[in-house]
């Protein structure tokens, strides 16, 4: 009888033995996870995250819309219009730009404050690609605000940024002028937005 209960009692010892070393083995693994989740854990109601030392960390920003890049949107007027695809033929006709009787689509709107210049602003944060210095087009900066989205000002002076500056929404960038490319609206700012390199009308993107 012993020797027949003696190879079962062997085995649950074993048993026994190995889930005791599977438990002891697993608790230490169990709050180093719950240690990291701890220390890189995420505010919902402010998008942050904390360090080990319970700092918040910016992870992301509420996203921003596009804004006019004028101090003042109710005193600025479109001079010339986006050309629209979709448009009637009229506002297409509007949206022509005219140099040397050749006839060619407006990629942004010209903007003009009552024959006065303005002070251009970024329409949004960003970080300055490109300061360009050109009679025709009139002065240019570029600023490229990530996901393929690049916002252009031209016609401008007195530009108060240089490439590599990155920029909030609202900073003062330059002050408006004149192009060869538009004599006509006369002082004003020539201003795009293009999406993965293709031109897309302000106006639908800015946040009224």
């Amino acid at each position: 009888m012993k020797k027949r209960w003696s190879l079962p009692v062997l085995y649950l010892g074993v048993a026994a033995i190995v889930v005791s070393t599977v438990l002891v083995l697993q608790s230490p693994g169990e709050e180093e996870v719950a240690e990291v989740t701890n220390e890189f854990g995420v505010r919902q109601n402010d998008w942050s995250a904390l360090d080990a030392n319970g700092d918040a960390q910016e992870v992301n920003q509420s996203a921003e819309s596009l804004i006019m890049p004028v101090v003042d949107p109710s005193a600025a007027v479109i001079h010339r219009s986006f050309y629209d695809q979709e448009a009637s033929a009229e506002e297409q006709e509007a949206a022509l730009v005219v140099v040397n009787q050749t006839y060619s689509p407006n990629l942004g709107i010209d903007i003009v404050q009552e024959g006065e210049s303005f002070e251009v602003v970024a329409a949004m944060s960003g970080t300055v690609t490109v300061v360009q210095e050109d009679s025709f087009i009139g002065n240019a900066i570029e600023i490229e605000h990530g996901d393929g989205l690049v916002t252009r000002y031209q016609a401008i002076e007195d530009i108060t940024v240089e490439v590599g500056d990155n920029v909030k929404q609202g900073q003062p960038l330059a002050m408006a002028g004149v192009s060869e490319l538009n004599t006509e609206a006369g002082t004003h700012l020539h201003f795009e937005v293009r999406k993965d390199g293709i031109p897309v009308n302000p106006t639908s993107l800015i946040n009224e």
